[in-house]
C-alpha cells in the first residue's frame, strides 16, 4: 500500500529513508513489481504514485537511482527528471514508459536520463539498468565538485611584439634564476635543448609542420596547463590518477611531454605514471580528436544495424574505429553498450546521443563541428 507516497512492505515507512532506488509511477502494479524485483536483488526500494510526491522523497532520501514514468497525472516524467538533476546531479534517472519513441528517448537523454526502458520489460533488463545506474551514481559522487563559473576578466590590451634586446634581457633574467638554484649555464642550455626536442617530437607525432616558435609556444602552453592541474591538487602524489584525468580533459590525450613534466613536478617515477596511464581505459596515450564519436555495438544495437551505422560514420569521417583524423578533430571508437537501447542503433558525439542517422545527417553533423574555412582571395 501507499503511505506518504511510499510503497511500504513489512519494514514500514522508515525503509524509504535508506532507499537505493525510487520508483515513480502512477500504476501501483508496476511500482510493486519493480520494488519486489529490486529487493530480491538486495536493493532497498521505495515508490511514489506521482511526480510531486516522488520529488518530496528525492529531497528527503537522495536515492542513487530513480525510475520515472513519462506519462503521469500532474507533473510529467520529463519535468520530474529535470527537477531531480537540479536537486542532486549525482542521482541517476531511468525512464520507464509504455509510450516509447525515438523522440521521447532523445528528449529524456538530453535532460539527463541514463537509460530508457519500454514497458513491458524483463526483470533482468531492469536489474541490469539499475546496476549501471548505481555505478554511475557512485562515480558522480566520487568526482570532485565543479567550481562555480568565475566571470572572465576583461581582455588586456594587446602587448607589443618583443624585440631582440627585450628577449635577451628576459633570457638573462631566467639564467640568473637558474644560477640561484645552484645550477650552471650548461645545465640550463641542456634543459632548453631537451625541451625544444620534445616540442619537435610532439609536432611530428601529430603529423604537423610548424614553425619553430609555434611548436615551442605550444609546448609551453601544455606544460603550464599541467602545472595548473597539479597545483589544483596541491601536488599530492596520491591524486595522480585524477591529475592524469584532468590533464587529459584539457589536452584530449596524454602526450609524452605532459607525462614527463608530471613525473618531474610530483617527483614520481615516469614508469609508474606510464603504468597507470596504460592500465585505465579512460586514459589515452594516443592522440585523440577534439570531438569523440562513439558507435554502440551492444547486442540491441548490433541486431538493429550498428555495423552498417559504423560503416557510414567511418565513410563520412574518413577514419576507422580506433583512429583520429589528421586534423585532430574527430576520434572514432566503438563501445559495448551505451545504456540507451531504445535508440538502437545508437551513437553519440561528445555525449550527445543520435539514433540511426543517415549519411546526409552524419555529413551535416560533421560539417557543423568542422571550423569554417576562410573564403578564397578574389583577384
Amino acid at each position: 500500500m501507499f503511505i506518504d507516497g511510499i510503497a511500504v512492505a513489512a519494514g514500514g515507512p522508515a525503509q524509504a529513508q535508506g532507499a537505493d532506488v525510487l520508483v515513480i509511477d502512477d500504476e501501483q502494479f508496476m511500482c510493486e513489481g519493480c520494488r519486489q524485483t529490486l529487493e530480491a536483488e538486495g536493493y532497498r526500494a521505495a515508490v511514489a504514485p506521482d511526480g510531486r510526491r516522488g520529488l518530496e522523497i528525492v529531497q528527503r532520501v537522495r536515492p542513487k537511482v530513480v525510475l520515472v514514468d513519462l506519462k503521469m497525472p500532474g507533473m510529467t516524467g520529463t519535468e520530474v527528471i529535470a527537477r531531480i538533476s537540479e536537486i542532486d546531479p549525482s542521482i541517476v534517472s531511468i525512464v520507464i514508459t509504455g509510450y516509447g519513441s525515438v523522440e521521447s528517448a532523445v528528449d529524456s537523454m538530453k535532460l539527463g536520463a541514463s537509460d530508457f526502458l519500454t514497458k513491458p520489460f524483463e526483470p533482468d533488463r531492469l536489474i541490469e539498468s539499475v546496476r549501471r545506474g548505481v555505478e554511475l551514481n557512485e562515480t558522480r559522487r566520487a568526482a570532485p565538485p565543479v567550481p562555480a563559473e568565475v566571470p572572465a576578466p576583461a581582455a588586456a590590451p594587446e602587448a607589443e611584439a618583443p624585440d631582440k634586446p627585450a628577449v635577451l634581457l628576459s633570457g638573462l633574467e631566467t639564467l640568473g634564476q637558474y644560477y640561484a638554484l645552484g645550477l650552471d649555464r650548461s645545465d640550463f642550455l641542456a634543459e632548453m635543448k631537451r625541451l625544444e626536442a620534445e616540442a619537435r617530437y610532439h609536432a611530428e607525432t601529430l603529423g604537423q609542420i610548424k614553425r619553430k616558435e609555434r611548436r615551442v609556444l605550444d609546448l609551453v602552453h601544455d606544460l603550464r596547463l599541467v602545472d595548473e592541474v597539479i597545483a589544483k591538487h596541491e601536488y599530492h602524489k596520491d591524486a595522480l590518477l585524477q591529475i592524469l584525468l584532468d590533464v587529459q580533459e584539457e589536452l584530449n590525450w596524454l602526450p609524452r611531454h605532459a607525462l614527463r613534466w608530471t613525473a618531474r613536478r610530483l617527483n614520481v617515477p615516469l614508469a609508474a605514471i606510464y603504468t597507470i596511464a596504460s592500465f585505465y581505459e579512460a586514459l589515452s596515450l594516443e592522440p585523440r580528436g577534439e570531438h569523440l564519436v562513439e558507435v554502440c555495438l551492444g547486442t540491441a544495437c548490433h541486431v538493429r544495424g550498428a555495423p552498417e551505422l559504423l560503416t557510414r560514420v567511418s565513410s563520412v569521417l574518413g577514419i576507422q574505429a580506433g583512429q583520429t583524423d589528421p586534423q585532430q578533430l574527430f576520434t572514432l571508437r566503438t563501445v559495448h553498450c551505451m545504456g540507451c537501447c531504445a535508440l538502437a542503433p545508437a551513437m553519440k558525439v561528445d555525449g550527445q546521443y543520435f539514433s540511426d542517422p543517415s549519411v546526409k545527417q552524419l555529413q551535416a553533423m560533421a560539417d557543423a563541428y568542422r571550423p569554417e574555412r576562410e573564403p578564397a582571395c578574389q583577384g
